[in-house]
Parts: structure tokens; sequence; C-alpha cells
């Protein structure tokens, strides 16, 4: 017998139980079902914060649900590559999986604006649109193709630009290069005569030291300083024009979701926006500490990408994904709320935030 038939039998015949039992006066007994889910992440054990954000909520489901409902998690690679998340609770082999929704763009490119695209949303905006903007309904939509719920489950904040060997002076210092960079920014580069490359944070330093990737990016301080990726790369670039507010996403087999009762799928929802905000939380609390050990211990030296590079690959940006987003009419969709809702942020952001931060430098 299926599991989920026989939960569901199990509950019809304690609600029955209750009911026999009260009728004579006895106390009503009722044994709630207790479900199983396996999970697995993209991050493994040695990516903190990303990793620990999804192990927490997991533990905030169990202790809401006081342990009826638990989620054995995997990490990248312990139960299915980090990739293949996405299609084993496509297929509901397992019922849950997290990531960062770029890494699916594989399967539409309309996922690409629900990670990070390059001079998009930073973390504060894009959480503006998904819980009072259109981003979550259009989330809705997109995981559905794909029989899934997906949730924002976290965000680094404007990330750093990237590791090199050599200090960027032009646009003709990135001609030549190896670089280790994903998403829509990968196409950008390309067209300066950049040779990109994708590959699993495990890969990035043995790539760097090897001479695999002349360059590398990945998230910030924390991270990067944990991968030490300052062994072999001593320039530290910034800003993460390319992902200046990366979204990591939690999702569920679509029938495994909507199979359990309301208030446990509320449970999912409520711990997803708790992990969110906690992530960030940490991105922002730990950074600064990372990076004045990177500076002060290691000897890192932190660069800003020249001023004329960076306008010119803006503008290199702005073509490229236009011409993504014209791949597919979703995509398109997706493409024209984010905008239009960034121009809209935009104007109170430039008011207060860029005002402040400039006055403090």
């Amino acid at each position: 017998m299926d599991r989920r038939d026989f939960v569901k039998k199990a509950a019809v015949g304690t609600v029955a139980t209750a009911a026999v039992s009260t009728s004579i006066g006895a106390p009503a007994i009722i044994a709630a079902p207790r479900i199983q889910w396996k999970a697995s992440s993209f991050w493994n054990t040695k990516i903190k914060i990303m990793f620990d954000g999804i192990k927490e909520f997991c533990e905030i489901v169990k202790e809401m649900t006081d342990g009826q409902f638990t989620i054995k998690l995997y990490g990248g690679g312990e139960l299915i590559p980090p990739p293949g998340a996405f299609d084993a609770v496509s297929k509901g082999t397992i019922e849950m999986g997290s990531g960062s929704p770029y890494f699916w763009a594989g399967k539409s490119t309309a996922f690409n604006w629900f990670g990070s695209i390059p001079f998009g949303m930073n973390a504060q905006s894009i959480n503006a649109w998904f819980y009072d903007g259109n981003g979550q309904k259009l989330m809705d939509e997109l995981y559905d193709r794909f029989n899934l719920v997906g949730r924002v489950v976290g965000n680094s904040g404007v990330q750093m630009g990237g590791w090199y060997r050599k200090k960027i002076n032009s646009l003709e210092d990135f001609k030549g290069l190896k670089l280790r960079i994903g998403s829509i920014a990968g196409r950008v580069l390309s067209e300066i005569g950049v040779t990109t490359v994708f590959m699993p944070p495990g890969e990035i330093f043995p790539s760097l030291e090897r001479g695999v990737v002349d360059a590398a990016e990945f998230v910030g301080p924390v991270h990067d300083r944990l991968l030490g990726l300052y062994k072999v790369a001593k320039y530290y670039y910034t800003p993460g024009w390319h992902e200046p507010g990366p979204v990591l996403d939690v999702f569920f087999n679509k029938k495994a979701y909507y199979d359990l009762p309301k208030h446990f799928q509320r449970i999912l929802d409520s711990a997803a926006a708790e992990i969110n905000i906690k992530t960030l939380a940490k991105f922002d609390a730990q950074s600064g500490k990372d990076l004045d050990i990177l500076i002060k211990k290691h000897g890192v030296q932190v660069l800003t990408y020249p001023e004329d590079v960076m306008q010119k690959v803006k503008i290199i940006s702005e073509r490229v994904i236009e011409e993504e987003a014209q791949k597919d009419p979703f995509a398109l969709k997706v493409h024209r709320d984010y905008k239009a809702f960034q121009k809209e942020v935009a104007v109170w952001g430039k008011m207060s935030e860029k005002v402040y931060w400039n006055t403090m430098a």
C-alpha cells in the first residue's frame, strides 16, 4: 500500500474511533499520522550558512509539528549529485530539494530572474518583490510546470566580484581569461572574450590551483575564505554586479506538498520565510569579520572594478538579458514584471539607502 494512502486511511480510522469513544463517554484518543520526507541539498555540509539554513529549516518543521513531520536531509552528493535534486523532486523520487533558482535555468531561462540577474535587485528589493509584488505568484506559475512548489529560503546579499591572479584595469584584461561563473553573467562575459565555466563549490579551489580556470567567483568573504581561494589568488574584486541579490530556493514535490494537512503546508511556508530572513542576517553579520581576516591575516588586496569597465559591462548586460528574455514568452513576462518592480523600488532606494550610505562613506 502507498504510504500516503496508508496515512489517509489511518487518519480516517482514528477519527472514527474517536467518534465511537466519545459516544460512550470515554475520552477521544487521536493519533496524528507521522510523515517522513527525504530532502537533498545542492550544498554539502562544508558550505556553511546555506546548508545550515536548510538543516535548521528541517528542525523547525519537526519542532512545529511536535515530531509528526520529519525531513531527513542529505548534503549535495550524499544521496543525489547536487544538480540532480531538481529532477528527483520533480519526479517524486524524494520530496524536497534546495539550491538556487538559476541553477535550474537549463530547464527554463525564466529561472534566472528568480535567482539573480546582472545589475538586478538587491536582497531587500528581491524580498519586496516576492512578498509584496508578483514574485511569488510568478514563481508558483513557473515551478508548477515542473510538478514543484517553490519557496524563497535565503539570500547572500550583494556578492563579491571574484578572485583574480592579475588586476583588471580595462575590458581588455578580461580577454582570454577562463573564469568560473554561472547564470546570465557568463554570457555577458563571453561577449568580451572570457571563457566561462560553471562548477560546484568543491571543485573551485582545485581548478583555480591547477590553472583549469584563471579566476573564480563564488559568494563572498565567509565562503570564499572557507574554500581557501585566497591561497591561489590575491586580487579580490567588488562589486558582485553579476549577482546583486542571489536567491536561495527550497522546493517540494507538488503532490507531496498538497497531500499534507493544510497547517503542515503553512508550517513549510513559514519556516522558509524564517530561514530567508536568518540567512541574509548571517551573511550581513559575518561577512565584515571574514573580509577583515582575509585582508589583515592573508594579505588579500580588495579592489573595485574600474567605473568605466562597469559601465560597459552594464550596457552589454542589458542587451544580453533582453535577448535572453525573448527566448521564452514566460521569461519575457517575468522580465517585464521584474524590471518594472525594480524601477519602482529604486525611487525610494535612491532617496533613502543610497543617500544614507553615501553619507556614511
